[in-house]
């Protein structure tokens, strides 16, 4: 092959993956919690044919990954509020069928529309993670209200008050009670 050909695939080779998006930071504009969707600013920037470098627009109706189980009887939520940050994932093919149980006929591949948001990307570190790995613990933190679950069996609950609703029975089983 001459060095010409060659050279002209490479570059056609480059230009189509550079138009395949497959994960991008973003940033949550708005939540709607009972659609489980949200409208998502991609933080990155579009250069034109042009030259011109341009934001890439919003997103919406993207769904918002949370961890839930047992066909969702076991869920861990936490607000989702604009300014908060994100994973997109961009989906190989449509998620029309997924999402409204019927194809649409839409055949975008790696499109933007077709992104799924995973709340919780944040560029600059938090303390609440950096004294998770120095415990080696589970942290589940609000504003300084803290429950902290320690690999040597201590649950630690920081709080300013502390309430326990019992439908059925609230039992205490332990060697030593100590109140204070």
């Amino acid at each position: 092959m001459n060095s010409e050909l060659v050279q002209e695939i490479k570059n056609m080779a480059q230009a189509a993956a550079q138009s395949i998006h497959t994960a991008v930071p973003g940033t949550i504009v708005s939540y709607d919690p009972a659609k489980g969707q949200a409208v998502v600013k991609p933080v990155m920037k579009y250069t034109t044919k042009g030259g011109n470098i341009i934001d890439y627009p919003q997103i919406s109706g993207v769904p918002v990954l949370f961890q839930q189980h047992m066909n969702q009887q076991a869920t861990v939520a936490f607000p989702v509020k604009p300014g908060d940050g994100c994973l997109l994932i961009i989906s190989e093919q449509s998620l029309d069928y997924w999402m409204y149980g019927q194809d649409t006929g839409t055949d975008l591949r790696f499109d933007l529309t077709n992104a799924v948001a995973i709340p919780g990307l944040f560029a600059p570190a938090n303390t609440v993670v950096a004294d998770a790995c120095k415990q080696d613990a589970i942290i589940v933190d609000v504003s300084g209200t803290r429950i902290t679950v320690k690999k040597d069996g201590l649950i630690q609950a920081d709080c300013k008050r502390f309430v326990i609703n019992a439908s059925e029975s609230f039992k205490v089983n332990a060697g030593r009670i100590d109140l204070n």
